[in-house]
């Protein structure tokens, strides 16, 4: 799939979920458990121990459309790719990286908070926005954003939880990112899988249900 594929697939699908664990070995249990409950895209956060190792094996599951995430350089974003991840996540905004996951093929999520950064984000290339944290300021700050600019897609990511999930869609995120709700420490513990998921399905299906409301009202 080329950049723009890759892209509008996670749009479709909504949600990117983030694992930032300190076992690796739960990495694909956890993955698997996701992919169950509909959600098919997955970030690795690369400071998981041998996350790139789990990288490759994530990305030989089918079905699941793996990134990587916590990326702060160039040589980060090729390992990365190189290891099988299909889009890059960055908690700040640096242009080496944009420029590199497009040279390479792949969207590239930019960390930016204020609308300065956002904008200049934008302006060097990234795909989407990551706002984060989001919870700072909450969805109102994304609404606000959006405003002025419509145009820029942006994934806040912190504070989105199943149950609000409809209302960050609806005051202007193009997609979101959810990390803390499927780390929970006695689901990885006591490897809860069933239960995470479960967490996976709440959140899939109030996405349904955002969708459909959408069309109906357009």
């Amino acid at each position: 799939m080329n950049k723009n594929q890759i892209l509008a697939g996670i749009m479709e699908e909504k949600i990117v979920s983030i694992l930032r664990v300190s076992d690796s070995s739960k990495v694909i249990p956890a993955s698997l458990a996701l992919l169950e409950g509909g959600i098919k895209v997955i970030e690795i956060s690369l400071n998981t121990p041998k996350a790139l190792v789990c990288m490759t094996k994530l990305a030989r599951i089918d079905g699941i459309v793996p990134g990587a995430g916590t990326v702060t350089d160039k040589e980060m974003a090729i390992e990365s790719i190189e290891a099988g991840a299909e889009f890059i996540v960055t908690p700040i905004t640096r242009k080496d990286v944009i420029n590199t996951c497009h040279d390479l093929g792949k969207p590239v999520f930019s960390g930016a908070f204020t609308p300065s950064e956002i904008f200049q984000a934008h302006e060097w290339g990234a795909d989407v926005i990551k706002v984060f944290p989001a919870e700072t300021l909450g969805m109102n700050y994304i609404k606000a954003v959006k405003a002025p600019f419509p145009d820029i897609k942006l994934m806040p990511t912190g504070g989105v939880t199943p149950d609000n999930i409809d209302k960050w869609l609806d005051m202007g995120a193009n997609c979101v990112g959810v990390g803390s709700s499927f780390t929970k420490p006695d689901i990885l513990d006591n490897e809860e899988w069933g239960r995470l998921t479960g967490i996976a399905k709440e959140f899939t299906s109030n996405i349904a249900h955002y969708k459909t409301n959408r069309k109906n009202h357009h």
